[in-house]
């Protein structure tokens, strides 16, 4: 076994590790997505930071390098799913062409910051439920709330020279399973 194929497996487990972490805030993204799109063709939206972040951003353009090395190796074809929204200008180099009426169509091996992306609405309801105590004004990674080792663009490719060990993912994941304990226990006390 290569490394690289060790290194993606274990980004693949931090991921899905973050996917659940994520899945507590339910709809939050495909609802943001959805009126975001409700909102501008009614020119309705207030401004950027109430848009989501898939219809602003385009991490596959921006990280396409890494990301099409990455996703070949899981589907040579991958790409050709991916479709912007018709119609659809707006500032910034959005939409994402993975945004879809599902949600993401990319299934596994996310560009990082989709993977660790909170944005400002996730803070603002993290900060309500008393789980952190940081500004929301402004997208920030999970890294920055917890206590992690910084592997996962070693994990993914995009930086090379660290090598990384099962104890560092092992310190990831748990790092990542605490921030989880504690927003899942703050939403179960406001019921």
């Amino acid at each position: 076994m290569s490394v690289n194929s060790q290194y993606l497996r274990w980004f693949h487990q931090i991921e899905k590790a973050l996917w659940s972490f994520f899945a507590l805030f339910g709809n939050l993204c495909s609802n943001c997505a959805r009126r975001t799109l409700e909102d501008m063709s009614t020119g309705e939206r207030k401004g950027r930071d109430a848009w989501c972040c898939c219809m602003i951003d385009n991490q596959v353009h921006d990280n396409w390098e890494s990301l099409n090395a990455v996703q070949t190796r899981f589907d040579r074809h991958w790409y050709e799913s991916m479709r912007r929204p018709k119609g659809v200008r707006i500032l910034g180099n959005g939409p994402c062409p993975a945004l879809g009426d599902q949600g993401c169509r990319l299934k596994k091996c996310r560009p990082i910051t989709c993977t660790t992306q909170l944005c400002s609405k996730m803070l603002v309801i993290l900060k309500d439920l008393g789980v952190l105590q940081k500004s929301t004004h402004a997208a920030l990674q999970i890294e920055d709330l917890i206590a992690v080792p910084d592997i996962l663009p070693d994990l993914y490719g995009t930086r090379k020279g660290r090598k990384v060990s099962l104890s560092d993912v092992e310190a990831y994941l748990s790092g990542v399973k605490r921030m989880k304990e504690k927003f899942a226990k703050a939403m179960r006390g406001r019921d």
